[in-house]
């Protein structure tokens, strides 16, 4: 899940030099001499020159790819979801806090192109297109109609099927917050 990968990405840049022998800057400096630029060219290099396990490599790659920041900085992430899109922030912050209220055990963690909604596994995702905020919703086979729509374009999340259009605060209603609820409650009790 989402919020998973910060705490890994956090422990690897702490233990680098131990478990590597060399420090995160030091493998920035290392990628660098490579002139390599494409995550699989540099994981994959890293593999066979460095001797690295997949994990070590994917996060040197990432983030020397990033700049030699961290991927996962939520607040830069969670900026660059609304880079252009500011008309929608307001809406959103209204959906973070009525979902939080509906759905208490729910924690919403920014990635590169949504908001992961989770439990102790992921229901629903909020995806920013250029006029609205697609809900992502994982409600099984429940047939799809003009508010509870087949879901498109809401990144790696295949699990979820449904999705529901918030253009403004106004959308963000019960009848939104009953599917979240219905979505968080067939995930977690499979």
């Amino acid at each position: 899940m989402a919020r998973e990968n910060q705490r890994y990405e956090q422990e690897f840049i702490a233990t680098a030099k131990v478990k590597t022998g060399k420090d995160v800057p030091e493998w920035m400096a290392v990628v660098k001499s490579s002139g390599l630029d494409k995550m699989n060219a540099i994981v994959k290099w890293l593999k066979e020159t460095h001797k690295l396990n997949h994990s070590q490599a994917a996060f040197i790659a990432g983030i020397y790819l990033n700049g030699g920041q961290p991927v996962y900085d939520y607040e830069r992430l969670f900026a660059n979801l609304f880079a252009g899109k500011d008309a929608l922030l307001p809406t959103y912050r209204i959906l973070e806090d009525r979902l939080k209220s509906a759905v208490p055990e729910a924690d919403c963690v920014p990635t590169k192109t949504y908001i992961s909604i989770e439990g102790k596994r992921c229901f629903a995702c909020a995806t920013m297109t250029s006029k609205n905020i697609r809900v992502g919703l994982d409600l099984g086979d429940k047939p799809f109609d003009s508010y509870v729509q087949k879901a498109k374009s809401l990144g790696a999340m295949p699990n979820l099927t449904h999705m529901i259009e918030v253009s403004q605060a106004g959308d963000v209603n019960d009848e939104l917050l009953g599917y979240v609820r219905q979505a968080y409650d067939r995930v977690h009790n499979k």
